[in-house]
């Protein structure tokens, strides 16, 4: 009978091993995950350009600029900054 006791002691010490385990595994991935995402991009405004808006949506940001001769919206990839979409708001025939 004193095998089956330490058998059952040693899984559940292997039971609490193996939580811990996956806790620290849990843990080390939560906090590392920010850690790639940092990315850095300009956008290119015009002396007489403002931004008027910024907008997350998902792994995309919008941007909204007004300046003298209309309006434009960019949209980006958050990841490396890249365009996705420009659009060119403005009076018709300009």
């Amino acid at each position: 009978m004193a095998w089956v006791k330490a058998l059952v002691i040693g899984m559940g010490v292997l039971l609490v091993v193996g939580f811990v385990v996956i806790a620290v595994t849990l843990a080390n991935r939560m906090t590392s995950a920010g850690a790639g995402v940092a990315a850095e991009a300009r956008v290119a405004l015009a002396p007489d350009e403002r931004l008027v808006e910024a907008r997350l949506d998902g792994a995309r940001i919008m941007f909204r600029i007004a300046g003298a001769s209309g309006e434009r919206i960019e949209v980006r990839a958050l990841a490396d900054g890249a365009m996705i979409a420009r659009f060119e708001i403005g009076a018709a025939g300009g």
